[in-house]
């Protein structure tokens, strides 16, 4: 399956010449229509482009069980596992070990990377209640939380002062965003624990829900929402190596 955003890739270019390869190697590919059916009976799934093309195309490979493998054509690139000069390499794709991430799930839906409560293009911070276990946890003002995984730890949680953690890892990673307290630090929750998050004073302070950075919807008055480990898995491919070193290193000065 090659999943293809024509932006990071205008007229196809790298995208057609990983379809060669692969053909070469002898694997059948099929280029995603929009269609989410195409995924059924995928061994993998080739996402071309930047991390959101990935979250995009793992939100139809997740609950399919179909492999994930990023060709890298966006910015940071802490998903894929590939660069456009280094497509000769999928020819041994039959060959790359599969390893397994974390993903998180509420009632409504699965995010790889993190769910975001905001206050969207509100002028005024939200007010949050935390919960774990439905033990209260604190509340506080600000711009919103991350909610992520270890593998959107280096995503928007990242950008908002949270840690790198290896993605080997389960668990849930909590984010506060500019939080209008000196006591709202990021942490982590073992994979067992149940996060709810519950917004309050919607009426003064609306706060919006998305996943992986998707459209925002906004939550009710007495909505609490409950985010846990999914049971399901995201499936990686991993060529020899492993970049995620390399993208997180920290260079001395």
């Amino acid at each position: 399956m090659l999943f293809a955003n024509n932006t990071k890739d205008p007229g196809g270019k790298i995208t057609a010449e990983a379809e060669a390869v692969l053909r070469e190697a002898g694997v059948e590919c099929v280029v995603f229509n929009g269609d989410g059916s195409v995924f059924d009976g995928a061994y993998a799934a080739l996402s071309l482009g930047g991390d959101g093309t990935f979250l995009h195309c793992a939100r139809f490979a997740a609950p399919r069980g179909v492999a994930m493998l990023g060709v890298h054509l966006g910015h940071t690139g802490y998903l894929s596992r590939i660069r456009p000069e280094r497509l000769d390499a999928l020819r041994h794709i039959d060959s790359f070990a599969v390893r397994t991430r974390s993903i998180l799930e509420t009632p409504g839906g699965i995010a790889v990377n993190d769910f975001t409560f905001s206050r969207g293009v509100e002028v005024q911070t939200v007010s949050l209640e935390l919960e774990v276990d439905g033990l209260a946890l604190g509340s506080f003002l600000g711009d919103g939380v991350i909610v992520s995984s270890a593998t959107g730890s280096t995503g928007y949680a990242l950008s908002a002062g949270g840690p790198v953690v290896d993605p080997a890892l389960d668990g849930i990673v909590v984010t506060p965003i500019c939080a209008h307290t000196s006591r709202a630090h990021a942490f982590v929750l073992a994979p067992r624990r149940v996060l709810t998050v519950v917004p309050s004073q919607l009426e003064r302070r609306p706060a919006y829900l998305s996943a992986d950075g998707g459209e925002p919807r906004r939550l009710q008055p007495g909505e609490r929402v409950e985010i846990r480990v999914s049971e399901l898995r995201l499936r990686c491919l991993e060529p020899e190596g492993d970049v995620f070193f390399d993208n997180v290193r920290i260079h001395r000065l």
